[in-house]
């Protein structure tokens, strides 16, 4: 997977600290108790799509949410280090 702004090995630190699985679990995830509903929400809004018969589609939007993923615990990861750094949700 390439995200911009995030080297390989950001996203595999990230999915090592945060335990998301490789690849990154996009249902457990949604389950986990430590995440803030709000950042569930826009996970969960991330993988939107109209056509769940198309499976391109649904693919697609699978990735949009591990993507989706990695940024919102990027954001977690620099607030638990740094709140100041964190910037607005």
């Amino acid at each position: 997977m390439k995200i911009e702004g995030f080297t390989r090995k950001q996203m595999d630190e990230l999915c090592n600290t945060w335990n998301l699985g490789k690849p990154i679990d996009v249902a457990a995830f949604l389950k986990r108790k430590d995440i803030p509903e709000e950042i569930k929400k826009r996970v969960y809004m991330a993988g939107r799509v109209s056509d769940r018969t198309s499976k391109p589609a649904v693919v697609a939007a699978h990735r949009r949410m591990q993507a989706a993923i990695v940024a919102e615990v990027a954001r977690l990861d620099m607030k638990r280090w740094d709140p100041d750094l964190s910037g607005p949700e």
